[in-house]
């Protein structure tokens, strides 16, 4: 999608790893790569994405920029609206991640933007299953080559078209209105995690004060590290993260965090996530346990 042949990306630096990593092989194969940084808060602002676009057009035309609609870490919502038009006031297209978003906010929250990403595991589909959405009139190059399959866009050797269909029934869609009900419920567990912190001698401390999605919990703890904190809390039957959900079991630092606020709240942080299921007894029981593991580590 990019025009010219050559133009600069501009990149949200708390983009999910499957955005960050292309553009990153890109700039080390000699492409214009502008990072946008972010706030203390966690935002990607339309001022912070003009002054990438305007360093990166010192050494090239911008093409394309790239914002998420929602962290996938701290559930910070961006402004995309605003960032689009920055962006295609100097004639640059805009993708924008939205696997976060669909299904849990309106379609506004991704207004503007040229393409769109979703994925088939957030909106109960099938794993391993994606679309991208391009506005009318713009074409992907594809990355296979051989027949015609999927309109030209999937040109591989084979004949059948993308697995579309998971086992059993169709998927019930996710809905705005569902997840906002949710919101009630994160705070009380996020406000929850912050009183047994402070029980504990272990500050909890929330990464993202910006306006965020109803479902994600995001929080550094004063001594713990991420990965330990998840570890003993996997013991006790709770499943959280210390970054991205797909990065469970690694050791390594949120590189988001570490963009919005350093290496010792990034070293320390523990992410939860709640869905439509979630319920009161739930929190519930996650903070009775959240509460053992913090007595463990005092003693």
């Amino acid at each position: 999608a990019l025009r010219p042949e050559g133009s600069a990306r501009v990149v949200s630096s708390v983009e999910h790893r499957s955005v960050v990593r292309p553009a990153e092989r890109r700039a080390a194969a000699g492409a214009v790569v502008e990072w946008i940084a972010p706030l203390p808060d966690g935002r990607i602002t339309a001022e912070a994405v003009g002054d990438a676009m305007a360093r990166a057009a010192q050494r090239a035309p911008v093409g394309l920029v790239a914002v998420q609609a929602v962290n996938h870490e701290t559930g910070v919502i961006h402004p995309i609206a605003a960032i689009a038009e920055v962006a295609h006031a100097s004639g640059a297209l805009l993708h924008v991640d939205a696997v976060q978003a669909a299904g849990r906010l309106p379609p506004s929250a991704w207004q503007g933007a040229d393409a769109v990403a979703v994925a088939g595991h957030k909106m109960r589909g099938p794993k391993g299953v994606g679309a991208l959405a391009l506005r009318l009139g713009l074409t992907a190059r594809p990355l296979l080559l051989g027949g015609a399959q999927e309109r030209g866009a999937r040109r591989d050797a084979g004949r059948g078209d993308l697995r579309r269909v998971g086992r059993g029934r169709a998927p019930r869609p996710r809905r705005p209105e569902r997840y906002a009900a949710l919101a009630t419920l994160r705070d009380r567990l996020e406000a929850g995690l912050v009183a047994l912190g402070a029980r504990h001698g272990a500050a909890a401390v929330r990464n993202g004060e910006a306006v965020r999605a109803p479902h994600v919990v995001n929080l550094s703890w004063a001594g713990w590290r991420g990965p330990e904190l998840c570890a003993a809390l996997d013991l006790e039957g709770v499943a959280v993260s210390s970054g991205a959900a797909c990065s469970a079991g690694t050791a390594e630092p949120s590189p988001v965090l570490l963009a919005m606020l350093g290496e010792a709240r990034a070293a320390s942080a523990v992410r939860a996530s709640l869905g439509e299921d979630t319920t009161d007894a739930d929190v519930d029981a996650a903070l009775e346990r959240w509460d053992r593991v913090l007595m463990r580590g005092r003693g």
